[in-house]
């Protein structure tokens, strides 16, 4: 298993697959990363050091902070995984501006909660962890929280 941002927003995604018995191998910059988890450090946006930081080495599956890859490294990742590579994606993905808001397979859409005072809140990341090892179980795509009104976003 494939964590990248496992020492980040997805350190408690990593935790919960290696208490599953799961080899885990997270990937992160620069950050200390849970326990039991196998630590790649490489700036994963970088497509050609993501390369050779994975070295030809398969995963089974993966679990991946979006904004911590560019459309290329995201290619390499889906190279070197031979199953499903669930997309966490940030509320900036459901931008209206961007069109038709649909969400694919294997993608967990980042939104927001709403507050009992009326204001709203980003989930924090043991949510957002929760909600990535769900869809990687059933590989159905899902909200997290809401991304309707935009205008209502933190």
């Amino acid at each position: 298993m494939l964590v990248v941002g496992a020492s980040g927003v997805l350190g408690p995604a990593a935790t919960i697959l290696a208490s599953r018995d799961w080899r885990v191998t997270g990937v992160a910059r620069n950050r200390r990363l849970p326990d039991g988890v196998e630590a790649l450090f490489v700036d994963a946006a970088q497509r050609e050091r993501l390369e050779k930081a994975l070295a030809g080495r398969r995963w089974d599956a993966a679990i991946v902070y979006a904004p911590a890859l560019s459309d290329a490294s995201l290619d390499v990742v889906r190279a070197a995984v031979d199953g499903a590579v669930v997309e966490v994606r940030v509320s900036a993905a459901a931008d209206p501006a961007l069109g038709e808001f649909v969400v694919l397979p294997n993608v967990l859409q980042l939104g927001w909660r709403a507050e009992a005072d009326g204001s709203t809140a980003w989930h924090d990341a043991a949510e957002i962890s929760a909600a990535a090892v769900a869809v990687l179980d059933d590989g159905r795509g899902r909200v997290l929280g809401a991304v309707r009104p935009w205008e209502h976003r933190p």
